[in-house]
């Protein structure tokens, strides 16, 4: 990560917002990182392949499976 440059002037309120869009892109890709990586373990835990998973969840969501898993839903989920 990249030290962030202050400016010699008062900070303004449009060097707070492009801080502020700065950190969120970055915060953005890491929480990409971890959510691949999180792909890749669920994926080895269900025994998948994790390419499958990412395409399912890209598809259904985040709680899609791609075999019928019904019996872990919960409830209230129905649809």
């Amino acid at each position: 990560m990249e030290p962030i440059q202050t400016p010699q002037n008062p900070i303004t309120p449009d060097f707070i917002e492009a801080m502020v869009d700065k950190i969120i892109v970055e915060l953005s890709q890491k929480l990409e990182q971890l959510d691949i990586s999180m792909d890749y373990i669920a994926a080895s835990l269900l025994d998948i392949d994790p390419l499958s998973l990412g395409s399912t969840q890209a598809a259904r969501g985040r709680h899609g499976s791609p075999a019928d898993r019904t019996k872990h839903r919960n409830p209230s989920e129905e649809d």
